[in-house]
């Protein structure tokens, strides 16, 4: 896993944990809660997989 795929990753899974904990009091459900950390990881990865496609296409194109 290179550098950018895990900053990416642990964005995400940052992101999803301060989610969890400000969303605690509200009617969200606690398995939504829970799994909102995982969606955080999954969404990192597919922001990382963008933006190396980007960079590819960038360099074809040279």
């Amino acid at each position: 896993m290179g550098s950018t795929r895990l900053r990416y990753t642990m964005i995400g899974f940052i992101a999803g944990v301060l989610l969890m904990y400000m969303l605690q009091n509200s009617s969200v459900g606690t398995g939504t809660r829970f799994a909102l950390p995982v969606y955080g990881v999954g969404i990192g990865l597919l922001i990382d997989g963008m933006i190396l496609r980007v960079k590819q296409r960038k360099g074809k194109d040279e």
